[in-house]
């Protein structure tokens, strides 16, 4: 190789490292303008761009939240109304015996049944005193039905179809007719009509026909232990538009002096009918009139009685009929049967006696106040088909809010 060869390859070798230095300075140029492309922007990297979108976020994120509670209450206010209004009343607890409770949606159907059923036959609903005798009877009603069992007293589904057929105004003479397809669409279109009305399942009020029956048929069972042969009064009464001493011992005068007890009515009553019935309000025996029943059969300490035979009571006032009365016990018969209205007084009056005996061992709670009050008549009078009387101010009905009853 010659001396030129030699120095040509040599600053050839020289050149090459700068030539690789320079195409690497080149590519990692290129690389990088490439990735600034990529990764970059207005020389603010991807991690950061991600980050300032997180810190905007936590920023915001306040008042997004705030936004929520503020559009959550706005719609919780009407929620709230409407379930203050339309879905906790019903629900709510108005009364107990023992483990089964009536709330106040079971209160207002029981009132829109007997209210149906006395506007259908065109007797204008008292709602006055709906309530609380509604409460009562229910509550009297689930009593007997407990009770039953201990009485033998059953009630059978056909027994309260029965019931249901009569209520609606079917009474079947034969069971061929009551079966008859004619009877059984006839009386299936009447209770649709009469469910429409009422506005309340048929299992409903089918329960409380049948617990009505309980308490019916426990009414018979006392019934049936009263004598039919008890000591009576034969009582009389005068009415006076005035109070009259001096008409009084008129009246004891005359029939001291031996004159007949209904000539002496003739002779002083004022009552419009005197000339029809004469006074004459039959025979009583003890236990129909609990008021007057001391004064018609009580004794004295010298075992005498405390209204002798003949003799005008002092005058008492009526406040129905604005009048004053006197009432005479013409005879008295220590053995003689009683009428069939005296029985069913007797009857009631012996149901009253023995379920207020029997409350003592149940467990009972009734609610009545002011809230209740109002709330159910407002919905009674809502369902109401014929005018109905503005109700007796509540204040003026009950003395108190609530009436709890529990047992020992």
């Amino acid at each position: 190789m010659s001396p030129e060869d030699s120095h040509v390859d040599n600053t050839e070798d020289k050149k090459k490292p700068v030539q690789q230095a320079r195409v690497a300075e080149r590519a990692t140029t290129d690389y990088e303008a490439g990735r600034r492309s990529i990764t970059t922007h207005g020389a603010i990297s991807r991690r950061q761009i991600v980050e300032q979108k997180r810190q905007s976020q936590l920023k915001s994120r306040p008042f997004i939240l705030a936004a929520t509670i503020v559009l959550i209450g706005l719609l919780a206010v009407p929620v709230y109304a409407y379930f203050q209004i339309y879905v906790f009343p019903p629900r709510e607890l108005a009364l107990r015996v023992e483990e089964t409770e009536y709330t106040r949606g079971d209160v207002v159907n029981f009132i829109r049944f007997n209210q149906r059923m006395s506007e259908d036959l065109g007797v204008p609903f008292q709602i006055g005193n709906s309530l609380f005798d509604a409460l009562q009877t229910l509550q009297e009603n689930e009593l007997s039905f407990q009770l039953a069992p201990q009485y033998g007293i059953t009630v059978s589904a056909q027994e309260v179809d029965s019931r249901v057929d009569s209520i609606l105004g079917f009474v079947a003479e034969t069971i061929a007719e009551r079966n008859s397809t004619e009877y059984q669409n006839s009386v299936e279109e009447a209770k649709r009509q009469f469910i429409h009305r009422i506005g309340i399942d048929e299992s409903v009020f089918r329960d409380f026909i049948r617990k009505s029956m309980f308490k019916e048929r426990l009414r018979q069972v006392l019934a049936e232990e009263i004598p039919r042969i008890q000591a009576q009064v034969h009582l009389y009464e005068i009415v006076l538009f005035e109070r009259d001493n001096e008409t009084r011992r008129a009246i004891e005068r005359d029939l001291t002096s031996g004159d007949p007890v209904e000539e002496v009515v003739l002779r002083y009553s004022e009552d419009f009918n005197v000339k029809r019935d004469l006074g004459d309000r039959g025979w009583f025996p003890f236990g129909v009139s609990p008021d007057n029943d001391a004064l018609l059969f009580g004794l004295n300490s010298e075992g005498k009685r405390i209204l002798p035979l003949r003799t005008p009571s002092d005058a008492r006032f009526d406040e129905e009929t604005q009048t004053w009365s006197h009432m005479v016990v013409a005879e008295v018969n220590d053995a003689r049967e009683i009428s069939a209205d005296n029985l069913d007084a007797l009857a009631t009056r012996a149901m009253t006696i023995f379920l207020n005996e029997q409350r003592r061992n149940f467990d009972l709670y009734m609610v009545l106040d002011s809230a209740i009050f109002n709330w159910v008549n407002d919905q009674v009078r809502l369902s109401a088909l014929l005018s109905t009387p503005t109700p007796v101010p509540f204040g003026q009905q009950l003395q108190g809010g609530l009436l709890p009853q529990r047992g020992p």
